[in-house]
């Protein structure tokens, strides 16, 4: 059956975003942050059990928001790139899943990589990055696209492959939707993404993969499908 999300939800989603936005960081307990650095100095290699507990306590761990991901990452755990731009520290988010963050110096924000290998985790963020890159370059369709949904001149949902097939990492996926309250929700209406684009300009990389999706799916010369 279609989920639907109706425009009367609106408030609420606006609503919890800003609940997200400046209130979740003060109820995240203190058991949450020293469980995760524990956590982070046991991935630690050739360290004994005193020396992790000692780290674990030490300035070694960062904290770091971006991209709807609350998490720390280990400055003394990281792996470089052949090409010696690229870096990719062990992390874990404070909901336990270990991570690689990969940072590259004219990125403002690290890539969130599930891969277990670092080096593997920095060749998905290079990909990803490039996926980027070549959205950004077609921004303009996307732009375009978001305006014909809100007015109605064009209507197709947003599925979560679209997500999944976008620039995206999955931890920012999952976070966003928990940030507006709906985590489990598998599509939307077209209308409803292209507004949430206004709060998170980067639901955009979303839109421009469903925009694919449907050009391709489209009957030869029929590029839109006009609301009814």
């Amino acid at each position: 059956m279609r989920t639907f999300l109706p425009l009367f939800y609106g408030p609420y989603i606006f609503t919890a975003f800003l609940y997200d936005l400046f209130y979740s960081e003060i109820f995240m307990t203190h058991f949450k942050h020293n469980t995760t650095k524990r956590l982070l100095a046991n991935q630690r290699q050739m360290t004994s059990l005193i020396d992790k507990e000692i780290i674990s306590e030490g300035a070694d761990f960062t904290f770091y928001k971006a991209d709807w991901v609350p998490l720390y990452y280990d400055t003394g755990y990281a792996v470089t790139s052949d090409c010696g731009q690229i870096t990719a520290y062990r992390a874990a988010t404070l909901t336990g899943k270990l991570l690689w963050l990969v940072f590259h110096p004219k990125k403002s924000h690290g890539y969130h990589a599930l891969d277990s290998d670092p080096h593997e985790a920095i060749e998905r963020a290079k990909n990803v990055w490039a996926h980027r890159n070549h959205v950004r370059q077609n921004w303009a369709d996307v732009e375009e696209a978001a305006r014909d949904l809100i007015m109605g001149r064009q209507k197709f949902e947003i599925r979560m492959e679209d997500a999944e097939a976008s620039p995206l990492c999955v931890l920012g996926i999952e976070g966003f939707l928990r940030s507006i309250g709906v985590p489990n929700v598998r599509r939307m209406p077209g209308r409803l993404a292209a507004m949430l684009m206004k709060l998170e300009p980067q639901m955009g990389f979303v839109i421009y993969e469903a925009l694919q999706r449907h050009r391709s799916n489209a009957p030869a010369g029929a590029l839109s499908v006009p609301a009814q």
